[in-house]
């Protein structure tokens, strides 16, 4: 049985954790003024906001202009933790050579597209419709190439894009042949995103905790996708959002209203209301 927001809590909550797309972002650009005053609110009763996201670097800044409150930026799943305020990299869990190598040579073997980022660019086998548009809409560089180990940088997630059942199967297949070797993780049903097995956001937000003296009981965490599931069970307390994937409302008994009604600022109003928000 799903507890209402409404029951009654104890547990003050100091860091709160946002996925952006599905969670805080839906079909609308702009975030409206309820939810905007919200986070002012939460971060004026010294609540630390934390934007946690499987963006890259850029496009979650860009993204989060709207959002002045928002400081710490947990991007590329859990690789990238960093600073806007600061404009500057706190912690990163890059992959190795030897794991991308392993990554792209896998997925050779699969009908997908292969997508590698490194730094602030990706690099793609062949410049598809698909990989021209990605570029566009997220404001990335795009290059082919001809190898992916060939360039200079640093990597910090390798892509694939692929039908929803081949993407289950790689999914499936990293996680059984090479779970000490990689991380993998769903976050679109045509995305597959292999990372360092250091990488997740429950761990970068895990490490950003030991850095502020927060106890992750404390921590507050919103998410609605396949990639949210860590995040869910790790945090003291972790939200589902109505309309989200089944297996993230499956996991947890709390459930905020859907992206279009605003429910991550009505969940977290509720919460002030009982003063349970706060550094």
């Amino acid at each position: 049985m799903r507890t209402s927001i409404l029951s009654k809590m104890t547990q003050t909550y100091s860091l709160i954790a946002l996925d952006i797309d599905g969670t805080l972002r839906g079909d609308t650009l702009e975030p409206s003024d309820f939810v905007l005053e919200t986070l002012d609110k939460c971060c004026q009763r010294g609540a630390l906001i934390v934007a946690a996201t499987g963006r890259s670097r850029l496009s979650a800044y860009q993204y989060l202009d709207h959002f002045p409150m928002v400081d710490y930026v947990v991007s590329f799943q859990g690789a990238m933790v960093s600073s806007r305020k600061r404009d500057e990299l706190v912690w990163e869990s890059p992959m190795e050579q030897k794991e991308v190598a392993l990554a792209v040579e896998f997925l050779a073997d699969h009908p997908v597209e292969r997508v590698v980022y490194v730094d602030d660019f990706i690099l793609v086998d062949s410049l598809t419709p698909w990989a021209s548009s990605y570029g566009e809409r997220n404001s990335v560089r795009v290059v082919e190439t001809e190898s992916f180990l060939a360039h200079e940088g640093t990597t910090y997630r390798v892509l694939a894009v692929g039908s929803s059942d081949e993407i289950i199967k790689v999914e499936r297949s990293v996680k059984t042949l090479y779970s000490q070797e990689l991380y993998a993780t769903r976050s679109l049903h045509h995305f597959c995103e292999i990372l360092s097995p250091k990488s997740g956001k429950e761990k970068a937000l895990n490490w950003l905790c030991h850095q502020m003296d927060i106890n992750p009981k404390e921590v507050l965490a919103f998410g609605n996708g396949l990639n949210d599931l860590e995040m869910i069970r790790w945090a003291g307390r972790g939200v589902a959002i109505e309309g989200g994937e089944p297996e993230a409302l499956a996991i947890t008994c709390e459930i905020a209203p859907p992206v279009e009604r605003d429910g991550v600022a009505i969940y977290l109003s509720e919460l002030l209301r009982q003063n349970l928000i706060g550094g």
